[in-house]
């Protein structure tokens, strides 16, 4: 019993630790996405930088393609700002998350641990139970081969034929 007992706390703490990796591997997962998603940006950064230089050598000293030049400075800016929200927001989702797992995870541990210990009780009340009724089986067969002996005793004076020496007396 109390091996069965150990192999179901086994199992649930198995079946936990799953559970665990689990949502870790997919919140691994959306990090991954996150962080390519990241690097396409720095490398689209590194693209308008170089595309910037460019301008810079190629339309020096014109006023027209300075003002076209700001424009799309402007306008990459903005992206930048708007999509460096956007991953402060996912990163902040991300994080809530987590945390949620982790009381979640906390709380169901907590509760097989005292599921563990309410188990360990019973089967130490059950095991004294168990001991008590055993000695009381105990006591009775011992009375009972006494009683036993004491009528086989009885039985075997009844049986025997009065001695002559009884009948002297």
């Amino acid at each position: 019993m109390k091996e069965l007992i150990k192999t179901i706390v086994l199992v649930l703490l198995v079946a936990v630790s799953v559970y665990f990796i689990f949502v870790v591997n997919k919140v691994n997962d959306r990090m991954d996405q996150l962080n390519v998603a990241d690097s396409v940006h720095v490398v689209n950064i590194d693209r308008f930088d170089h595309n910037v230089h460019d301008l810079e050598l190629q339309f020096f000293g014109r006023g027209r393609h300075i003002q076209q030049f700001q424009k799309d400075l402007t306008a990459m800016d903005e992206k930048l700002d708007e999509t460096a929200r956007k991953f402060d927001v996912k990163v902040d989702s991300l994080g809530l998350i987590i945390r949620e797992l982790r009381m979640n995870t906390e709380a169901e541990l907590a509760n097989l641990k005292r599921d563990q210990e309410d188990t360990a009780n019973r089967l130490s009340q059950f095991q004294r139970n168990t001991n008590r009724s055993l000695t009381d089986i105990q006591t009775s067969a011992s009375r009972l081969v006494r009683e036993l002996s004491d009528l086989e005793k009885r039985v075997k004076t009844l049986e025997t034929p009065p001695t002559t020496e009884t009948k002297k007396k």
